[in-house]
């Protein structure tokens, strides 16, 4: 039995023109292996952009927008790198044990 592929595409569908490995890498610049400045975040979502664009993805130009709109509250903001410290969407949303 074969172990389902963990879907880091949330909004969009993670099988189509290799979604997932850029959704991936763009989840892990936010949190668990990223995070920092604004700039920071900005160049993660840029470079999701770009993998997506060059897939011919016709999702790219969107997912990009709502990312620039809406990332800044799921990005992991280092100390003294932002208004708080670690992710506002944390502050409201427990981690499931």
């Amino acid at each position: 039995m074969t172990t389902p592929e963990r879907d880091y595409c949330y909004f969009i569908d993670h099988r189509k023109y290799n979604r997932n490995i850029g959704c991936r890498r763009h989840d892990n610049a936010y949190g668990i292996h990223g995070g920092g400045t604004e700039r920071d975040r900005w160049r993660a979502d840029f470079a999701f952009y770009r993998h997506m664009r060059d897939n011919g993805d016709p999702m790219a130009l969107p997912s990009l927008l709502a990312c620039l709109a809406f990332g800044w509250f799921c990005w992991n903001y280092h100390a003294g790198k932002g208004l708080w410290r670690g992710q506002l969407l944390r502050r409201f949303v427990k981690a499931p044990k």
